[in-house]
């Protein structure tokens, strides 16, 4: 939101989302308080240390008082979910907001590690990331899987989408792997990172293989319907069923955790683990 001076190097460090508190652990650091998951539990990739982090409110509704009291040398977030919090943060201690999240999320690793003044960590997770994201892409080459076109699709209790960009849809391509022609898109950066469908737009879906995310009981309090009922009502219909994934077996249901819910580098590499798993058994 401007320019913060952050002493160098902070030990006491708040982070106000997902993304935050993923890539501030890859970097070497416990935060000492993050905003809750938005599942039950903290995801099981997050190593062990998330357990000693106090629970700070919400990505959405994040405690400034709880904030305050853990008196941090510096608070992470994103203008996004906080900008209107900023007045308040900075009176607590310097913060640093990242623009946006999802598609971003590599500039936002390299930020938060000029913020703890861990830029030679971060650059060194940057680049185990891509190197992990090359081998992969080679061995889909040498296995002849390179053309393979991947659809990303999420079933919500109360919506259905396809990802076409943002943080899931950066993995894949960092992969090296092919989307079908429903969800390519001309311009990565200014491109929507989803699109909602109706049952009518199923074909849409389809593609070699199909990754279902499907969203966890948490969001059936907010919209009021179950996830399973939404899915047995999709996949039951004949557009579903005439799917050539669908048909050739090819649709495998992912986790979320990683694969959308925690948009940091552990998240990425995690999910590459499961490309691997999935297309090179």
């Amino acid at each position: 939101m401007g320019t913060t001076d952050v002493p160098c190097a902070p030990e006491r460090v708040v982070t106000l989302g997902q993304g935050q508190t993923d890539s501030v652990l890859a970097l070497g650091v416990t935060p000492v308080g993050a905003v809750k998951p938005w599942t039950d539990d903290w995801y099981d990739y997050l190593p062990d240390e998330i357990e000693q982090v106090e629970i700070i409110g919400t990505e959405l509704e994040p405690d400034l008082e709880a904030i305050a009291a853990l008196q941090p040398d510096v608070i992470l977030g994103s203008k996004l979910r906080h900008e209107a919090l900023y007045p308040q943060l900075s009176q607590i201690a310097p913060t640093v907001f990242s623009e946006t999240i999802g598609v971003s999320w590599k500039d936002n690793v390299s930020l938060w590690a000029d913020a703890l003044c861990r830029q030679e960590e971060g650059q060194e997770a940057l680049d185990a990331y891509e190197q992990r994201a090359d081998e992969i892409e080679a061995r889909l080459e040498e296995a002849g899987k390179a053309d393979t076109e991947v659809s990303l699709v999420r079933f919500m209790p109360d919506q259905v989408r396809i990802y076409l960009t943002g943080f899931p849809g950066s993995v894949l391509r960092d992969a090296g792997l092919n989307r079908p022609q429903d969800q390519q898109v001309d311009n990565w950066d200014e491109s929507p990172q989803l699109i909602e469908i109706s049952e009518e737009r199923i074909p849409e879906m389809d593609g070699d293989v199909i990754l279902v995310m499907v969203s966890d009981k948490w969001y059936a309090q907010t919209g009021g319907h179950d996830v399973d009922e939404t899915m047995e009502r999709w996949t039951s219909t004949d557009l579903w069923q005439g799917l050539s994934a669908v048909q050739a077996g090819n649709v495998h249901e992912i986790n979320e955790s990683h694969w959308n819910l925690g948009g940091g580098i552990l998240a990425a590499t995690t999910a590459l683990d499961s490309i691997e798993d999935l297309l090179l058994p």
